[in-house]
């Protein structure tokens, strides 16, 4: 059987979500509350790898196992061991050509900025922002990341594993509610810190230390010396995946 998993959690606690040698990532957390249900260790194919500090409201990933369960008796039961920052919201048993991460046809996330005066209960949930910002402005600059381009200024893959670093971004949005600015970008696929730099970069240009010109140069000269800014990973969420 391969069953998809969706899976939301905090990631504050978190060297992120995979596995690592010397930090606790939240696919090990998983994984041990998988091989006791199923009295095996089992590894899963997660479809996006998020960083230390990163959220996500609609994580999803795939394992297979000889053994057969109910689709809702597995999801009591693997949150029953699982800890209260990290929730399975679905199980579904799929066919056998559907990948987490290949079968992915596009992803959006969120990035959430306080703009007002620093929130205890966003602590760890949004980036708290003390400078003043453009909002206008930085809704302009989201603009121009929009359609196809190559965006090797505004990630950290490196070209030698990622040569083809052309992706496509259907929306880019920014909208306001009081104090709490919501950024929300979906394409078909991200490079590492893709999004962190695009909103560092829109925190720069509200700031005034960019200007519309400087996104435009980025975009349209390449270049992984160009200096930008990853911002604060507490503010990031992957929200959903679609197939």
């Amino acid at each position: 059987m391969r069953y998809k998993v969706t899976l939301a959690y905090d990631g504050r606690n978190y060297a992120g979500f995979q596995s690592q040698t010397n930090a606790l990532a939240i696919q090990d957390i998983v994984e041990d509350a998988i091989k006791r249900v199923f009295g095996e260790k089992i590894r899963i194919i997660m479809s996006s790898r998020t960083d230390a500090g990163v959220h996500a409201l609609g994580q999803v990933f795939h394992f297979d196992s000889d053994k057969e369960k109910d689709e809702g008796k597995l999801k009591f039961s693997l949150n029953s061991l699982l800890p209260d920052d990290i929730h399975v919201t679905d199980v579904k048993k799929v066919s056998r050509d559907f990948h987490a991460r290949y079968s992915v046809k596009k992803k959006t996330y969120e990035y959430l900025i306080n703009i007002g005066e620093y929130d205890v209960f966003l602590k760890g949930r949004a980036y708290q922002c003390f400078y003043k910002l453009d909002v206008d402005l930085m809704k302009e600059g989201a603009k121009l990341f929009l359609g196809e381009h190559d965006f090797t200024s505004f990630n950290t893959s490196s070209l030698k594993e990622y040569p083809n670093q052309v992706r496509k971004i259907t929306e880019f949005s920014i909208t306001r509610k009081k104090d709490l600015l919501k950024i929300r970008v979906t394409s078909s696929g991200f490079l590492r810190n893709m999004v962190r730099i695009m909103v560092g970069t829109l925190i720069d240009l509200g700031r005034g230390k960019k200007s519309l010109e400087d996104v435009k140069e980025m975009l349209d000269h390449p270049n992984k010396s160009t200096r930008r800014y990853n911002a604060d990973p507490n503010g990031l969420y992957l929200v959903k995946i679609f197939y």
